[in-house]
């Protein structure tokens, strides 16, 4: 192995002792974990994030194998966004301490690197990696769920402009309408415009749309209900009837485009192309 990938691997293998002090990571340990070895990528070959984590050794025996200032303060950053991840008890703070006196870190630099907490953007994040694939696609799951959260609030917020007069609820319904069209378009090119859904999950989200509807004039007539008990609830009717219709064919059309009945490959690699080299095509 070059000096380079020992080196490298000292790095990763002191990332995992922090990850795996406490035992196995929780999530938000272990998507902090995927960001701090993001930026030793691409990992030496045969190096894994399970491997790592499944073997984890004492950081003692790696930390003189690491040389190059620039990676100390890699490692040093890593660890620090791993163990704040989940708030930092003494022992955790003891081996922080270790890696400032191996490194010879002043305080300064120390307090400095703490302050540039790593984001884990798991989708660029180039590991060839079950667990990293895994998580990759629980983070776009989530991406997905708040952009139908933008969306709905976007349509709640048309629903209370005060606008009254002939025509006005017509232009509002448009406006959904198109806010509505354009999220399912933007969930779709998320998913990386997957093809070779079946005739039930058509049909399925044919009925997911109906429900938004459905959802949509329920929600506006129980603000009307409330409105007669408690006063100026009514006023929220046509907010809530239009961010429940929303949020309901937003969920709707994320099932579809996760419901194929075998993965797409070229969508696969439209939604995740650093998951994949350059010049391959997905399995």
């Amino acid at each position: 192995m070059a000096s380079s990938d020992s080196e490298k691997v000292a790095c990763l293998e002191t990332l995992a002792g922090f990850a795996r002090l406490k035992g196995n990571p929780t999530p938000i340990e272990f998507e902090a974990f995927l960001a701090a070895i993001s930026a030793f990528v691409p990992l030496p070959p045969g190096v894994t994030p399970e491997d790592l984590l499944a073997n984890p050794t004492p950081i003692d025996r790696w930390l003189p194998q690491i040389q190059t200032p620039e990676w100390q303060q890699q490692v040093y950053r890593g660890a620090y966004e791993i163990v704040r991840s989940k708030g930092i008890v003494p022992e955790e703070e003891a081996l922080l301490q270790q890696l400032r006196s191996a490194f010879e870190l002043s305080p300064q630099l120390a307090r400095a690197l703490a302050k540039q907490p790593l984001r884990a953007n798991l989708s660029s994040v180039a590991i060839n990696s079950a667990l990293a694939g895994m998580a990759t696609l629980i983070g776009r799951e989530s991406d997905v769920r708040r952009l139908i959260f933008d969306y709905a609030l976007g349509s709640a917020i048309v629903g209370l402009i005060p606008l009254r007069g002939g025509g006005t609820l017509e232009l509002k319904f448009l406006v959904v309408l198109g806010l509505i069209l354009k999220m399912i378009w933007d969930i779709r090119n998320l998913w990386g415009r997957p093809q070779g859904q079946d005739i039930l999950a058509i049909v399925g989200n044919l009925f997911g749309f109906l429900a938004a509807v459905i959802g949509g004039f329920l929600a506006w007539a129980t603000l009307i209900g409330i409105g007669v008990v408690v006063p100026y609830a009514g006023a929220f009717s046509r907010a809530a009837g239009f961010a429940t219709a929303t949020w309901i064919a937003g969920q709707s059309t994320n099932q579809f485009y996760t419901s194929q009945k075998r993965p797409d490959p070229t969508a696969l690699q439209r939604a995740f192309p650093n998951l994949f080299p350059a010049d391959s095509e997905p399995n």
